[in-house]
């Protein structure tokens, strides 16, 4: 890794991305600029190369060409792995959770904690009292209410199953927590607790991203939204100063953002 010349203060960057697929471009030339402690929406239509771009960031696939920085420090990611280890976790769709097991066990699932001694190191016996107690310990920092940590996923809610999973990233991430849809499919309720855990994760000191297709959601916790289109970002806006359906007329190419009334363009665009 090499230092970065750029000096605009983003925990994560990335210039002029492409990323193809055979005669399909899904990213042209994107950019991307996420600030310390900040709600960063990425929003666009389908096919505007925003989940090729939020893949990239997270090292689950590798651009043909352009730059990743991260902490003012030029990153290559050849797997996600790579992106955890540098600090960043992703909260896929999916969730990635085990339902039969435990929430102490989901927590640390992949990032077990042995016993120490012999017992870890040759018995490779798990401690498992430390990951209940620090399981607790996490789920209570991000005002989460849910019961024992030995409770089978299974047996939660939709938005307590998104909240174990979010709980995970958060507990590991030291820089950028990536959220994609975070809120699909549940009801209004729930969809309330896990936006107030977005807030949470963001008040712990992390940057986060917001991928979704729910602009209600977006208006009412995102910091900034970034717009994605054909590849490429064409805009960063302010939601403070924005209106949605401007917002969403940018979005779809009914207007251009240099068109709109009141433009919150944080950075220069290179498009």
């Amino acid at each position: 890794m090499k230092e970065s010349k750029s000096a605009n203060g983003t925990v994560l960057e990335a210039t002029n991305l492409v990323k193809r697929y055979g005669h399909v471009t899904a990213l042209d030339g994107a950019d991307f600029e996420l600030r310390p402690r900040e709600i960063l929406a990425v929003i666009g239509d389908n096919g505007a190369g925003k989940s090729t771009l939020i893949k990239a960031l997270a090292g689950a696939l590798v651009p043909d060409s352009g730059e990743i920085w991260l902490d003012a420090r030029r990153v290559h990611f050849k797997g996600p792995n790579d992106a955890r280890r540098a600090g960043i976790e992703t909260v896929f769709q999916d969730l990635a959770v085990a339902p039969a097991m435990s929430i102490a066990e989901n927590l640390f699932l992949g990032r077990e904690i042995r016993r120490a001694g012999l017992a870890g190191s040759v018995l490779r016996m798990l401690d498992k009292r430390r990951m209940m107690a620090e399981s607790a310990a996490h789920l209570a920092e991000l005002r989460i209410g849910v019961g024992s940590m030995t409770q089978p996923v299974e047996t939660l809610s939709g938005g307590q199953r998104q909240s174990v999973a979010v709980a995970r990233s958060a507990a590991f991430a030291r820089h950028v927590v990536i959220m994609d849809e975070p809120t699909a499919a549940l009801g209004v309720k729930e969809s309330g607790m896990v936006l107030e855990l977005i807030r949470a994760v963001r008040d712990r000191g992390l940057a986060v991203v917001l991928i979704s297709h729910n602009m209600p959601h977006v208006f009412e916790i995102a910091d900034r939204i970034h717009v994605q289109r054909l590849g490429k970002r064409v805009a960063v806006l302010n939601p403070r100063e924005v209106s949605m359906s401007d917002t969403v007329a940018v979005m779809t190419g009914a207007i251009r953002p240099e068109e709109l009334p009141t433009v919150a363009q944080s950075t220069p665009l290179r498009v």
